[in-house]
């Protein structure tokens, strides 16, 4: 989702018992879906734990996956708070009495190994640019940066943060440890992006609608860097 900032901090979270789930993933938990690592070169150095997920990048009815059995119960304090931040702000009241209340259509755990890299990319897909992309650090190394836009920054454990995916964005793990990030995609039902009134005013975004938009290849300068 595009917003006036690289970062957005939301709060910051207790992920001792995340880290103690994480601590105890053994190499065949991480390699049990690689299909991440081989349909995207930035993502060649990170490896995954699918919780809700769906390789198709769907906006609803998202699947569920046996992982989030596991996690799902201890992260759930955590996805409380992120959808109450956004279902408590006044501009998505009146989304939320027309369409519903918001709900979380991806759930990951993501390592980037130590050294590896997550080269500087845009997310252009339609879901991924209809949602709010929250990061949350497990296990992180005071050498990692993760740069959106022209900041570059380090994000400590704990700390609940909404990126700017709309932007290019990177991550550089110059640390000798795996960073470990929860990351979730928060969905509130109708909420338009930035280009919506300038490409189809009184429209509903729809992947049809905002194709040109979700693929860049209509500049926006809604919130300038």
């Amino acid at each position: 989702m595009n917003f006036g900032g690289n970062f957005k901090h939301l709060c910051d979270a207790d992920v001792s018992p995340v880290i103690q789930l994480v601590e105890h993933l053994t190499s065949k938990h991480w390699s049990l879906d690689v299909t991440r690592q081989q349909r995207y070169d930035v993502h060649e150095h990170t490896e995954t734990i699918n919780l809700v997920h769906d390789p198709d990048f769907r906006h609803m009815n998202p699947t569920k996956h046996p992982a989030l059995d596991v996690f799902g119960p201890i992260i759930q304090p955590i996805l409380s708070y992120i959808a109450q931040y956004y279902e408590q702000q006044a501009a998505n009241q009146s989304l939320i009495s027309q369409y519903g209340l918001g709900y979380f259509i991806r759930a990951n755990i993501i390592k980037l190994k130590a050294g590896g890299i997550i080269e500087a990319h845009q997310d252009k897909n339609f879901s991924l640019a209809h949602s709010h992309r929250i990061h949350i650090p497990i296990i992180t190394h005071e050498d990692v940066d993760f740069t959106v836009g022209d900041e570059t920054v380090h994000i400590p454990v704990g700390e609940v943060v909404e990126i700017n995916n709309r932007r290019m964005h990177s991550v550089h793990n110059n640390s000798p440890v795996d960073r470990v990030h929860l990351i979730v995609d928060f969905v509130i039902p109708g909420e338009p992006c930035c280009c919506a009134d300038k490409t189809h005013p009184g429209e509903l975004c729809t992947p049809q609608a905002c194709m040109a938009t979700d693929r860049l290849q209509v500049p926006c300068y809604c919130f300038p860097q």
